[in-house]
């Protein structure tokens, strides 16, 4: 059994993993520069990074304890989008190259995939050169990307996605978040811990796909720390 993966990120290695325990031999194939997904690369690593330094920043202002004087933080954005860059690069490696070092059952094309038929999918690589691979089964796994909003005047504007403003070297004096759902909300607030002032632009309500209440409490919780 052959097994074509399109994708390279959590959940084609995860199926990829279970197709070789089963005996099959899989191709997957990555369009992007590396291998890993959203996950590891722009999304739950170091975004994760960059929420725990504006915590850490946030608690040199304000802290519970009368014993520990408050301060304002020194943050050098810089040096946490190395450290992000870091952690990101090690992660990849240990989860997901490594797979690919050790797993001779598993090989990686580099390029675009569209199918040809049912069981055979055209890779063109960068230099335009294409190759065929034929699979017994095909899993489409390709992700996520962030969703442009067709708000006029928009492409001509130097605006960042969640995928750049999580590794951005700088500070924004000001930052305005367009939406109010989880990625945003988390984006906001880092940056505003770090320093910059942010003004997020909701269409109904904050968190407006979950349970009201966890709405409207952080909403307050954003208005105490200067988030309009």
């Amino acid at each position: 059994m052959h097994i074509g993966i399109i994708g390279s990120g959590s959940g084609a290695f995860a199926a990829a993993i279970r197709a070789t325990e089963e005996g099959a031999r899989v191709t997957m194939i990555e369009a992007g520069a590396v291998i890993g997904g959203t996950c590891v690369n722009v999304g739950c690593v170091p975004s994760k990074i960059q929420i725990r330094a504006a915590q850490l920043a946030q608690f040199q202002r304000k802290n519970p304890f009368e014993g520990l004087a408050n301060h304002q933080p020194e943050i050098d954005r810089s040096r946490i989008q190395v450290q992000q860059k870091s952690r990101v690069e090690e992660l990849r490696q240990a989860k997901y190259q490594s797979i690919l070092d050790d797993n001779p059952a598993i090989s990686l094309r580099r390029g675009r995939a569209r199918f040809e038929d049912a069981h055979t999918l055209i890779v063109e690589a960068q230099d335009g050169s294409q190759e065929q691979v034929i699979a017994d089964r095909i899993l489409i796994a390709t992700g996520a990307s962030p969703m442009i909003p067709p708000i006029p005047g928009l492409a001509d504007t130097p605006y960042w996605t969640s995928d750049e403003s999580v590794f951005s070297d700088e500070m924004p004096e000001h930052i305005i978040v367009i939406g109010a759902s989880v990625v945003a909300l988390e984006q906001a607030q880092a940056f505003a811990r770090l320093g910059s002032r942010v003004t997020v632009l909701a269409r109904s309500t904050v968190l407006s796909r979950e349970d009201p209440e966890l709405g409207a409490a952080l909403a307050e919780a954003f208005r105490n720390e200067d988030i309009e």
